[in-house]
């Protein structure tokens, strides 16, 4: 396997642990009065979608075998989907959120 295709499944597996971690660190973070999806965009939809679309935009590339191409490919569409998840995610805190407080 190539050092690239090595690299990207490095860095989608520190992207997904620091987001789950950064989640759970975060989770009583309401000094701000944010809505829960702030968070979930924040530090889950955000960091995933620009890491995955990064990692989109290499295995473009030319010059990389078929393998590694795959290999990058799927640790991007790993992050994004990941991103879909927290943005899922946000929106039913969200939602919840305004129904449990009489705005709905």
């Amino acid at each position: 396997m190539q050092p690239l295709a090595i690299s990207a499944l490095a860095a989608t597996a520190v992207m997904i642990i620091g987001v789950i971690s950064t989640l759970v660190l975060t989770r009583k973070d309401r000094t701000r009065g944010l809505i829960p999806a702030g968070r979930w965009h924040r530090h889950g939809s955000v960091p995933l979608a620009g890491a995955g679309l990064t990692l989109a935009v290499i295995s473009r590339a030319s010059g990389q075998a078929p393998a590694t191409r795959n290999v990058v490919y799927a640790a991007a569409a790993t992050l994004l989907i990941g991103a879909l998840l927290c943005a899922v995610t946000g929106a039913v805190a969200s939602t919840r959120q305004q129904r449990g407080s009489g705005h709905a």
